[in-house]
């Protein structure tokens, strides 16, 4: 918990300070007014960041295998980053998991969304580096599962969750791919329906 003279006083760089200053003389207010405003409507955006070290331990072993197979995905593009499109193709390659259920009582199977992803991405010229990372939507959509998996109040994130995480941010080749698929909007109920 920050000490009260935290809170207080917030050190800000120069640069940040002349923009709020600007911000403030124009519009006829303080610079706190300015600043209160700003972090509120960022907080209110905020989402979590998943971070692997942290939270792997949370995943149980079908869902980490989905992380696994995103990778050997990405690689087999030979593309520098684990998207969307890869965790969508180690969800449907993960046979043990609800979520490749869910996809394929909806008509989804992985040669057709390996040839979507390869239409709207296309392959690498050369082979991926094998050290490739997350690109900052996966970790969104990694933190939205795991928010998932706490409403459902479940100790574990599940491949539903990750699946879950995908729609629920909506954005990505990943969603794209099931929008243009016409099940966007289908994976939610599917997945609870096999929840019960």
């Amino acid at each position: 918990m920050p000490s009260s003279k935290d809170r207080q006083r917030i050190e800000i760089p120069v640069h940040f300070y002349e923009q709020l200053a600007q911000i403030a003389e124009t519009e006829d207010r303080t610079i706190t007014s300015v600043l209160n405003q700003l972090l509120f409507q960022a907080l209110q955006g905020y989402q979590p960041t998943w971070i692997p070290s942290k939270h792997l331990s949370r995943f149980n072993e079908h869902a980490q295998h989905v992380l696994f197979l995103a990778r050997e995905e990405a690689l087999s593009f030979n593309h520098q980053f684990i998207g969307t499109e890869h965790l969508l193709l180690g969800l449907l390659r993960e046979q043990e998991g609800l979520a490749a259920l869910a996809l394929e009582k909806l008509g989804v199977t992985l040669d057709p969304v390996r040839a979507a992803v390869e239409k709207k991405i296309g392959r690498g010229d050369q082979p991926a580096k094998e050290e490739i990372d997350y690109v900052p939507r996966v970790r969104k959509v990694l933190s939205l599962a795991l928010d998932e998996a706490e409403r459902q109040g479940s100790a574990y994130v599940r491949t539903e969750h990750i699946l879950l995480g995908i729609v629920r941010d909506g954005g990505g080749v990943g969603a794209d791919i099931l929008d243009t698929l016409g099940i966007l909007g289908k994976v939610r109920a599917q997945v609870f329906e096999f929840l019960g």
